[in-house]
């Protein structure tokens, strides 16, 4: 791709003096970056993945210590001679002005009984300067059934950004790193939050919250914050009153949803009383629930405005059912002769006889059992066009003891209903 503008240009140049990846960033990579494995068989027998040596290890965890070498190993229990781990880091960089994140592909190989082959590949630069302007310098893509596959015989040149070299440099970041004077000045320095390191930079160099947070030392706000901006607009004046008294949220996610819940309820988001809980989890609940609660009530609203929309054709197919009561020496069963009817049993009995609009059925009736003091027992829907019960539920739509015999009530006062649909 051919330079067009002066930052372009200046980036191919620069490009070009770039050394190589140092051998201590290597070092550091293979440590940390790579998982180091031990190949133990069902004797409990064990060989270092990284130097290649045997010890036996009779622990029953997942991580072991190579006692000669004192590497730190995860054991596996395999009978494979063979394992390949591979990952990304990065180095950061200031080179004539411009700061320059490179992205490095580490492939580790193990073979049982070998030490461990190691190869570090160069996959793509991105660049940025004082002004926020971003370039890559990348390896040739590939086509493939992997985005991030690359010809390892093309040269790191100048090519457009994509999505792939956004997700490829999320990555561990090499702790010895340089950065332009504009970048240290606003914060960047010492150890990094667990964030992209181009965004981080990019967010330094234009936006003052996350330059004040990270002075700050918050680092996991920084963190949090760059990967959701919607929630830093919204939060911002909430953090500063946080951060004044003190209080730093063990969870940030939780907390940010705490002051939409809040901000829901009409509640002052700069107080100190709701924004600062002890315990942030309970808190969060507490308000999730007023929340739901709330929306429960408009939607109910909502239902009963669209039922009184129906309510004359209701009274018109309804009405001549209405005072039909049906009793034995337990249980008397009524017809619902209104919509309060209708939601008040949708409510008691958890169901959704109301929310699915039954009394806008012209083919049913639907009853309520109650026992001899008042308490309801089962929903009934009577099929006018079978002549029957087709169902009856009780609390959560489950069946209760008294279910057969209020069927068998119903059904053998079946003609009571028929004669007055006849009469209507």
């Amino acid at each position: 791709m051919k330079p067009r503008t002066k930052f372009e240009k200046t980036v191919v140049a620069s490009n070009e003096r770039l050394a190589a990846i140092s051998s201590k960033a290597v070092d550091w990579a293979i440590r940390n970056v790579v998982k180091h494995i031990a190949f133990r068989t069902s004797g409990h027998k064990c060989t270092c993945g990284d130097c290649g040596g045997k010890f036996d290890y009779k622990g029953k965890g997942k991580s072991a210590r190579f006692p000669h070498c004192g590497h730190p190993l995860q054991a596996v229990d395999t009978l494979a001679r063979k394992n390949k781990e591979a990952s990304y880091f990065s180095t950061l960089e200031a080179v004539d002005g411009l700061q320059v994140q490179r992205v490095f592909l580490l492939t580790v190989n193990y073979r049982k009984g070998k030490p461990m082959e190691v190869f570090c590949y160069e996959v793509c630069r991105l660049w940025l300067d004082s002004k926020g302007k971003t370039a890559v310098t990348s390896l040739a893509r590939t086509l493939g059934y992997y985005k991030d596959s690359f010809s390892w015989a093309s040269s790191i040149e100048l090519r457009s950004m994509t999505d792939v070299h956004w997700v490829i440099s999320n990555t561990y970041v090499y702790p010895y790193y340089s950065v332009i004077p504009k970048l240290r000045r606003n914060g960047m320095k010492g150890r990094l939050p667990d964030a992209h390191p181009l965004r981080l930079a990019i967010a330094l160099l234009s936006d003052h919250r996350i330059e004040t947070m990270m002075k700050a030392k918050d680092l996991q706000a920084v963190a949090y914050f760059i990967s959701h901006p919607h929630d830093l607009d919204r939060c911002w004046q909430s953090y500063k009153v946080a951060a004044r008294h003190h209080y730093q949220p063990e969870d940030y996610d939780i907390w940010c949803d705490t002051i939409r819940l809040l901000d829901r309820c009409g509640r002052d988001i700069h107080n100190t009383k709701y924004i600062c809980p002890q315990d942030l989890k309970a808190e969060h609940d507490r308000w999730l629930n007023k929340v739901n609660l709330m929306e429960e009530k408009r939607r109910n609203r909502e239902r009963m405005e669209r039922a009184k929309r129906h309510e004359a054709d209701f009274y018109k197919n309804k009405s001549c059912f209405f005072g039909i009561v049906i009793r034995d020496n337990d249980i008397e069963i009524s017809v619902l002769d209104s919509l309060e009817a209708y939601k008040a049993e949708g409510e008691k009995m958890k169901h959704c006889v109301f929310q699915c609009e039954y009394y806008a059925k012209t083919d049913t009736v639907i009853l309520s059992a109650h026992d001899r003091q008042g308490n309801r027992i089962e929903t009934v829907e009577f099929s006018l066009t079978e002549g029957k019960v087709v169902q009856s539920r009780g609390v959560c739509n489950s069946n209760t003891e008294f279910h057969d015999r209020i069927i068998k009530l119903v059904n053998d006062n079946a003609h009571r209903f028929l004669e007055a649909k006849v009469t209507a």
